[in-house]
Parts: C-alpha cells; sequence; structure tokens
C-alpha cells in the first residue's frame, strides 16, 4: 500500500498443500482462509482506513500456465497469452489478459471461485483432483 510490489510463491511436490496454503478449504471463512483470502481483506481494510482524499483502483487478473502456455482463467477463450515488456510504461507484463475492477472483497472471491473452475486438472498418483497447471492471481492496487 506504500508503493511496493509483493510476490507470493508456493512450491513443492504434489499434494504437498500448495493450493490448501494459498487459498485456504474456504475462502469466506475467515478461520480457514488460506493467504490470498487474507490479503485481500488485508488490501481492502487499509484502503478503507485511508483518508478520504486518497483514490483507489483494485484490479484483478488470474492466469495459469499450463503445457508451457498462459491462458487467462477470467476468460478461457483467451489463450497462448504472451509475456511482454514495456521498460517506459508497464514493466513485465502479460499482453490481452483481462483485468477486472473490483470495489469489495466479496467481487474478488467471485472472480477467484470463477478462475478456479477454469483451471486444468488431472489425476495423479498423489492426488485424485490435482491442478495440472501453475497459476497467478494477479491483484494490481492504484
Amino acid at each position: 500500500m506504500e508503493g511496493f510490489n509483493g510476490t507470493v510463491f508456493a512450491y513443492g511436490q504434489t499434494s504437498s498443500g500448495k493450493t490448501h496454503t494459498m487459498l485456504g478449504p474456504s475462502i469466506e471463512d475467515e478461520e480457514q482462509r488460506g493467504m490470498i483470502p487474507r490479503m485481500v481483506s488485508l488490501v481492502f481494510g487499509q484502503i478503507l482506513a485511508s483518508p478520504n482524499e486518497i483514490e483507489f483502483t483494485v484490479k484483478i487478473s488470474f492466469i495459469e500456465i499450463y503445457m508451457e502456455k498462459i491462458r487467462d482463467l477470467l476468460d478461457p477463450s483467451k489463450t497462448d497469452l504472451k509475456i511482454r515488456e514495456d521498460p517506459k510504461k508497464k514493466g513485465v507484463y502479460i499482453e490481452d489478459v483481462m483485468e477486472t475492477f473490483v470495489t469489495e472483497e466479496s467481487e474478488v472471491y467471485n472472480l477467484l471461485h470463477l478462475g478456479n473452475q477454469n483451471r486444468a486438472i488431472g489425476c495423479t498418483d498423489m492426488n485424485a483432483q490435482s491442478s495440472r497447471s501453475h497459476s497467478c492471481f494477479i491483484v494490481t492496487v492504484t
């Protein structure tokens, strides 16, 4: 909230708890939330606690990398997206990714549910419902 970029990266073996850590078993249950819903709650709490003369925008994007292709989880018709760089304006970004403006936590959770439903999943020896992709949930606060 003070102009710093942040990244939380979960890495580990299949069925080691990455999704559980990031999302939790229930994103609506305050006790069982994972890191992403807790972060979203913190961001909106900070916005509400800020002086009224400060205006904020919050944008959400959700992508997956599956079989070396980037797919937009909020608009699954967008496949094979490209990573680009604009050193003067945007820095590194994903071209044509959907960026949805949100005004409250519940909108973010709806997008999180939508994106998770669009993820590629499959069965492995270690997990009957394993995600077969890597995902990036992107929150941009301006």
